[in-house]
């Protein structure tokens, strides 16, 4: 009796962390407005994996290589194009244009907001070695300075 006891405890504990676990979902288990972004600014490219996290947050990998982060709720968090330019759009234009007047030989192939803030990686189309990791932007796509 003893061992059948220790058998189920060793059985609900291992059931209770595989539940625990990031666990691949298909792409109609994301949110609407995850769906909807994909489609509206990844047309015509193909989801190749998606992976809910034990908090409910959704990794998307796209067949490019793509890297989208969204919220429980489907409200994107990062995207990284790995050295493609990301999509305009889903962000302050203002961004965009600040990169384009300071940083003529780049592009900005990630982002991030966090904490009310725009976390910006830049490509550089030149070799240059560039003395910070990222932009940083306020919610209103004002530069605040840089993230080393």
């Amino acid at each position: 009796m003893k061992k059948f006891f220790l058998i189920l405890i060793s059985f609900v504990a291992m059931s209770a962390f595989v539940s625990c676990s990031d666990k691949p979902v298909t792409e109609d288990k994301l949110p609407k407005n995850a769906r909807t972004f994909l489609d509206t600014y990844f047309k015509g490219i193909e989801v190749f994996s998606v992976i809910k996290e034990m908090d409910g947050d959704y990794d998307v990998e796209l067949v490019d290589g793509t890297e989208i982060d969204f919220l429980h709720y489907g409200e994107w968090k990062k995207v990284d194009c790995h050295g493609r330019p990301i999509p305009v759009g889903f962000y302050p234009a203002s961004i965009t244009t600040y990169v384009a007047t300071h940083y003529p030989d780049a592009f900005i192939d990630e982002i991030q907001f966090e904490h009310n803030r725009y976390k910006v990686g830049l490509y550089m189309l030149v070799d240059v070695e560039l003395l910070f990791d990222k932009l940083i932007f306020d919610s209103n796509g004002n530069y605040v300075g840089v993230d080393d």
